[in-house]
């Protein structure tokens, strides 16, 4: 472990700061998950606004069976 002072004067180890590079790739993997999840949710109403409701369409009864 090898300890260090920073510019204000703070302890730290070089193990901390690989545990705050480690979180802070987390949070950008998940921030572009939780775009991705938002992404696909209005991909998925896109869909369901173009299909429309199933039971004014019997083509989509005929393709369920």
């Amino acid at each position: 472990m090898l300890e260090q002072i920073d510019h204000r004067g703070k302890r730290f180890t070089i193990e901390d700061v690989i545990d705050d590079e480690r979180r802070i790739e987390r949070r950008r993997r998940a921030v572009a998950l939780e775009r991705q999840a938002q992404r696909e949710l209005r991909e998925l109403e896109r869909a369901k606004a173009v299909a429309g409701p199933a039971g004014m369409n019997p083509d989509v009864e005929v393709l369920d069976r």
